[in-house]
């Protein structure tokens, strides 16, 4: 079973110099093939397609400026694609900057409150998951 699937997902952005230009594609009207295929329009994603099995690790590399940070908002529904549909089965979280769900400033334990709330888990969750850690850690210290 799939956990993610993505279907010729796209993403433009005007880049009209006026308000009313920036409004009319914010509104739907801006949506037209003529619009987005203009000169005034910046494509962040064109036509991009795959899948993510339950379980499978999945990366994505690129460029600065290639969409890589645009497509993950897409997934977890931050923006909305110009085109195309995104399927998520189960839960998603968007951890879209490096060292999110840690401060230096918090214990060890706090920070796994923190991610796992980041993560979307309740504290009985976290607390049930941080025990049951603990206990392999100690029965393999044991052996």
């Amino acid at each position: 079973m799939t956990a993610v699937d993505v279907h010729h997902l796209s993403k433009n952005y005007p880049l009209s110099k006026s308000q009313f230009g920036r409004l009319r594609h914010l509104f739907g009207s801006g949506n037209h093939a003529h619009d987005r295929d203009s000169a005034n329009t910046l494509w962040a994603l064109r036509d991009v397609t795959f899948s993510v099995a339950r379980g499978e690790a999945f990366g994505i590399i690129g460029a600065n400026g290639s969409g890589k940070s645009t497509l993950l908002q897409i997934v977890a529904g931050i923006l909305r694609p110009t085109s195309g549909s995104v399927e998520v089965h189960g839960r998603l979280s968007a951890l879209l900057e490096l060292g999110s769900g840690f401060s230096p400033e918090f214990t060890g334990r706090d920070n796994v409150y923190l991610n796992g709330s980041l993560l979307g888990l309740s504290r009985d969750e976290i607390t049930a998951r941080f025990a049951a850690e603990i206990e392999t850690l100690y029965e393999k210290k044991s052996s």
